[in-house]
C-alpha cells in the first residue's frame, strides 16, 4: 500500500508543485490586496451555495414522489440559493461579515477555553499550578484584547486575519514546492539509475 502511494506521488509530483505555486500566489494576493482576497473567498462561496441550492431544489422537485421530506429539501435548497445570491450581490459585505464571524469564534473559544482551563487547574492537584494558571489567563487576555480590537477597528482586525492566512499560504506553498521538487529530483535520479 505504501509502495503504491509512493509511486503515485512520484508520478504526480507536478500536482504538488501546482498546489504550492497557487498557494504562494494566493498568499501574496492576500497580503498585497487583503480586501480583494476576502471578496474572492466570498464570491467562491456564493457560487458554491448557488449551485448547491439549485441541485438540491432539482433533487427535491424530481424526488417529491419518493421522498417524504422533499419539502424540507426544497426549503434547504431555497435558503442555499438565497445565501449564494446575497453573497454574489454583496461580496465585500459578505467577506467582511464572514471574517468577523471567524474572529468572534476565536474570541469565544479563547475566553471559554481560558476560563475552563483556570477552573480545571484551580481544582486540580497536578504540579506547576501557577504557570498553568498564567498560561490559561493569557488565553483569556487574548480573547479580551481581540474582542476590544473587533469593537474598535473591525476592518483592520479582519484584514489582519487575511494577512495571517496569506502568510500561512505562502509558507505552506513554499513547503509544497520544495516537496514537489524533491520528489521530482528523486524520480529523475531513479530513472537514470534504471537506464
Amino acid at each position: 500500500m505504501a509502495n503504491t502511494f509512493a509511486t503515485m506521488l512520484r508520478a504526480l509530483w507536478w500536482v504538488q508543485l501546482l498546489r504550492g505555486i497557487l498557494a504562494i500566489v494566493f498568499g501574496i494576493l492576500a497580503i498585497v490586496a487583503p480586501a480583494a482576497a476576502l471578496t474572492g473567498i466570498a464570491i467562491a462561496y456564493g457560487i458554491y451555495a448557488l449551485l448547491d441550492g439549485i441541485s438540491v431544489i432539482t433533487y427535491a422537485i424530481e424526488g417529491r414522489s419518493r421522498e417524504t421530506a422533499w419539502g424540507w429539501l426544497l426549503v434547504q435548497g431555497v435558503i442555499s440559493v438565497l445565501a449564494g445570491l446575497t453573497v454574489l450581490i454583496f461580496p465585500v459585505f459578505a467577506g467582511a461579515v464572514g471574517g468577523l464571524i471567524v474572529l468572534w469564534t476565536i474570541v469565544f473559544y479563547a475566553l471559554m477555553h481560558g476560563i475552563a482551563g483556570v477552573r480545571s487547574v484551580w481544582g486540580g492537584t497536578a504540579g506547576g499550578r501557577l504557570l498553568r494558571i498564567l498560561g490559561e489567563s493569557l488565553t483569556i487576555v487574548l480573547g479580551v484584547l481581540l474582542a476590544i480590537l473587533i469593537f474598535l477597528v473591525p476592518d483592520v482586525t479582519v484584514l489582519s486575519l487575511v494577512w495571517i492566512v496569506g502568510i500561512y499560504a505562502i509558507v505552506f506553498g513554499i513547503l509544497l514546492v520544495a516537496t514537489a521538487l524533491q520528489v521530482r529530483t528523486r524520480v529523475h535520479t531513479g530513472v537514470q539509475r534504471t537506464v
